[in-house]
């Protein structure tokens, strides 16, 4: 049996700005890894901002504390530190690696990029203009206009998971600086903030540090994400964007899932390790290994505080679309429909039990899974009790998740490929088709 992980717990204390800190102490190695969360992220823009909050992210070192760009990077070079600043579909981060001699001098800029970014006008057009560009590459991107066209027809182009995390030229055009500071204004608050630590420093230490550099932080607002409502597919239908001579299809079925903090949450950690989660998980053996279709073959949940999306996944020879797409929909329904025999549910669980200790390897790991406790409120136990609880999953656990999230009979699916090679063969799987553009998907 998989031993059970044992971590110690986290020191836990409130700045007097009001920020949360989260201290895991280590000393056996001289480095330190600092967190800033900021949960918010895309979710708490409107979809006509799409792409606002990682503008804003990656506006943060461009600037701060009366440092340009360049010279933040060079103080952060002097102290040998690594930084950055992102923002995901859920949340925002600031993130600082360096070796604790260095850690004071580390946080004093981190604060300035927190509480005092420039935010200039010019620079802004400059990361606007760079984010554009990569907006315009990324739809050249078979890959990227399926997993886009799906995320749009789950959500609507209304809801911010509808939308790219870069945003579409047209949203990023219409960002102005006011947009930005607004943005940093309202997220970027100590009231809004846990800093998670992790690494060679003392509580007592660390306490001094923060509250000498956040001192001057003020709250801000009451925050308030936005809230859209999600479409539900009546029937399944599959939708083809159009990619003239194309060698390759790209394939996605998906519709909406699970939350992170659903209840049979180890239900599907175990569904999905045996659906597309491994290599040797039922989607990859069948198109990779049987069919030779393909090179990979997967799925994921994506959890969020909301129902993320499931998407299941592969990039076929265009000749094998329609057989591609009818196995997924043929595993989803065994999955639905039979229970899994015992011996490959006990071989995924163990894989996921086996796998977990790498997960907290690093610092940077250590800091990763801290911050997951806290952005989905998970009890401190949790990563304790998580081998236990995954183990205690039975094979009718999993039947009835893959009923409840994997109805054959309601899943979205993208084609993104040649469609005069494959539109035919898609319709005599007797599902109906629809034909997007790329204004449409």
């Amino acid at each position: 049996m998989p031993a059970r992980l044992v971590l110690p717990e986290p020191a836990r204390f409130t700045l007097s700005c009001g920020a949360s800190v989260r201290l895991l102490e280590r000393h056996d190695l001289p480095a330190v890894a600092v967190e800033a969360l900021l949960p918010g992220g895309a979710g708490s823009a409107p979809a006509a901002h799409a792409g606002l909050a990682a503008l804003t992210a990656d506006m943060l070192d461009e600037g701060a504390g009366g440092r340009s760009a360049l010279g933040l990077a060079r103080t952060l070079e002097r102290l040998g530190a690594g930084f950055d600043s992102v923002a995901g579909y859920e949340d925002s981060r600031v993130r600082l690696w360096v070796l604790s001699p260095r850690l004071p001098e580390a946080l004093s800029v981190m604060a300035d990029v927190l509480m005092r970014p420039t935010l200039a006008s010019d620079d802004l057009e400059r990361v606007r203009c760079e984010r554009m560009d990569a907006v315009l590459q990324l739809r050249d991107e078979p890959g990227t206009l399926a997993s886009d066209a799906l995320a749009s027809l789950l959500y609507g182009r209304g809801h911010p998971w509808g939308q790219s995390l870069l945003g579409t030229r047209m949203s990023l055009g219409g960002i102005t600086r006011d947009d930005v500071v607004r943005y940093h204004t309202e997220r970027y608050q100590p009231g809004n903030t846990t800093f998670v630590v992790a690494g060679d420093v003392r509580e007592a230490v660390l306490r001094e540090l923060l509250e000498e550099r956040f001192a001057g932080w003020e709250q801000g607002t009451e925050l308030n994400d936005v809230e859209s409502a999600v479409p539900e597919p009546d029937n399944t239908v599959i939708h083809v964007l159009d990619r003239p001579h194309a060698a390759q299809s790209e394939v996605r079925v998906g519709r909406v899932g699970a939350s992170r903090s659903a209840p049979d949450y180890f239900s599907v950690v175990a569904l999905n390790t045996i659906l597309g989660g491994a290599f040797t998980s039922r989607l990859n053996t069948r198109l990779r290994e049987e069919k030779g279709f393909t090179y990979s073959a997967h799925s994921t949940f994506h959890m969020r505080r909301s129902p993320g999306p499931f998407i299941a996944r592969a990039a076929v020879h265009t000749p094998v679309t329609d057989q591609t797409v009818r196995v997924f929909l043929e595993e989803l329904t065994r999955l639905v429909e039979e229970p899994v025999p015992a011996e490959e549910l006990e071989h995924a669980k163990r894989y996921v039990a086996l796998r977990l200790p790498q997960a907290f390897e690093a610092l940077g790991d250590l800091v990763t899974r801290v911050a997951e406790q806290v952005l989905y409120g998970l009890p401190e136990d949790y990563w304790a009790t998580y081998v236990p609880r995954l183990l205690a999953v039975d094979r009718q656990d999993v039947q009835v998740a893959a009923q409840r999230y994997l109805d054959p009979r309601s899943m979205t699916v993208v084609v993104v490929g040649d469609r005069a090679a494959v539109e035919e063969r898609l319709r005599g799987l007797e599902i109906p088709v629809r034909v997007l553009t790329e204004q449409t998907a």
